[in-house]
């Protein structure tokens, strides 16, 4: 008697879930509700007013404070829930930080806005806090040590920008966490260059 093949259950192509997931947050970070309220409320590209960023305080030069705070509440949300989104699904660690770097990215760099968007603050504190709470409060206090020394905010959020990956490191972190910091800490760093430039020619007009 020839006995009957094992059933077996096809189970999904993990690759390409992890691609589509990973592509999925890099959709969601190219997303932009600044750009999306001033084309609506004034018919103009955000790109080409003020420092062409199509973050939320571009937006908020534009349309006023309460666009302001609007922008940064979806850009710190769309962050937020793909990632908690990936967690919920069950990737892996390693793939829920590249989403983490990954929508990040979409938002500085989104493809339907010739990969010129926002500055990705924001929408760093919404991946970040999803990918481990812990993170929330420690960068927060971190930002105002700094900001409490140096009495400029956008300094303080680019030496905090560049200190979260170092205390990291120091601590041990898990190497999934400290990578992602770290390759976000670069993203970060190249879309606020023209910040750090001015920033520099300041201190240096100053000496």
């Amino acid at each position: 008697m020839v006995s009957s093949p094992p059933c077996s259950v096809k189970m999904p192509d993990l690759t390409l879930a992890n691609a589509l997931m990973l592509i999925a947050a890099y959709l969601v970070g190219g997303i932009s509700p600044g750009y999306i309220l001033v084309r609506v409320a004034r018919g103009i590209d955000l790109r080409t007013v003020y420092s062409g960023s199509l973050g939320a305080t571009n937006a908020g030069r534009v349309l006023g404070r309460r666009v302001f705070y609007s922008v940064l509440a979806i850009d710190i949300l769309k962050g937020f829930i793909i990632v908690l989104l990936a967690r919920y699904l069950g990737f892996s660690a390693a793939i829920v930080a590249g989403v983490t770097v990954t929508v990040i990215a979409g938002h500085v760099w989104p493809a339907w806005f010739r990969f010129h968007g926002g500055k990705g603050i924001a929408t760093t504190i919404g991946a970040f806090t999803a990918l481990d709470f812990i993170l929330l409060p420690t960068g927060g206090a971190v930002l105002l040590a700094f900001y409490l020394l140096t009495r400029s905010f956008d300094i303080s959020v680019i030496a905090t920008v560049i200190a979260m990956p170092i205390i990291a490191l120091a601590i041990s972190y898990p190497m999934h966490i400290t990578l992602a910091l770290v390759i976000s800490a670069a993203i970060i760093l190249i879309a606020h260059k023209d910040n750090i430039l001015e920033a520099l020619s300041a201190s240096g007009k100053n000496e």
